[in-house]
């Protein structure tokens, strides 16, 4: 959402109703009191946006007791996939969170009311590596476990788990996927594939939520690739530059950083 797009719209109130809108030194308030969620992709990406205002405006962004401002969360990372004749892929990384507020207005007041949230999207688990063991014997691999999902609006989804690229199971054992993340909780990492125990794939690693950090791929036994690495969170807050003077004053929860810059 763009609230400077929904005042040039006329979704504006006017207090005491003795006049029409005006801009220019106005008192406006942009409140929330729904659930407003992000996009995936770039860390810069915001559930909601002030938008550029005239600049003797004195804005204030109010979240209300319903409110709830949340980034997206990252998507977990791959599994590495395995060959029965040598050589897995790397883990894949999990996805970046994205971010839930974005200040585009010099001198911004934010309030959050008892209950209110702005959340940011957290990232998502690492892909597990893959392993290879290799003896006079028959030699054994294993694929990677996918990285779980961060939390957010949407969430992360899990990342797959690792397949076999040939041969037959006993040569090469699939990792299992990660789960998705949920709106405040994150998503687990896929087990990584067990080959007779002696080639055991990495552990996909789980997803960011608010009580857990996001963890890259690992564990496993003889590992022949690497783990993805883990995603990182988005912002609470995110301001347009380091010039622009934000005040919060909270009662309810702010999670995140509140002093990140640049806004999409």
């Amino acid at each position: 959402q763009n609230a400077k797009s929904r005042y040039n719209n006329n979704s504006v109130t006017v207090i005491g109703g003795f006049r029409g809108r005006k801009e220019a030194g106005s008192k406006i308030l942009i409140h929330v009191n729904k659930t407003i969620g992000s996009a995936k992709g770039n860390q810069a990406n915001v559930a909601l946006r002030t938008g550029t205002w005239n600049s003797d405006v004195v804005l204030s962004v109010d979240v209300g007791s319903s409110g709830r401002l949340y980034g997206a969360g990252g998507d977990g990372g791959q599994g590495a996939d395995s060959w029965s004749d040598g050589g897995s892929t790397n883990g894949g990384s999990g996805g970046n969170g994205t971010s839930a507020l974005g200040i585009e207005h010099e001198e911004t007041n934010v309030n959050v009311q008892s209950g209110g949230k702005i959340l940011c999207g957290f990232g998502g688990g690492g892909g597990g590596a893959g392993a290879r063991q290799v003896d006079s014997g028959a030699d054994r691999s294993a694929c990677g476990g996918g990285g779980g999902g961060g939390s957010g609006l949407p969430a992360g989804n899990g990342g797959r788990g690792g397949v076999r690229q040939s041969g037959n199971a006993d040569e090469v054992q699939n990792g299992s996927g990660g789960s998705a993340g949920q709106l405040e909780e994150n998503g687990e990492g896929g087990s990584g594939g067990n080959n007779a125990n002696e080639a055991i794939g990495a552990n996909g690693g789980r997803g960011g939520d608010p009580f857990e950090s996001v963890q890259g791929g690992g564990g496993g036994r003889n590992l022949d690739s690497s783990n993805g690495g883990a995603g990182s969170n988005g912002a609470a807050i995110r301001r347009t530059n380091s010039n622009i003077q934000v005040d919060v004053v909270s009662g309810g929860q702010i999670t995140g950083d509140s002093t990140a810059t640049g806004v999409a």
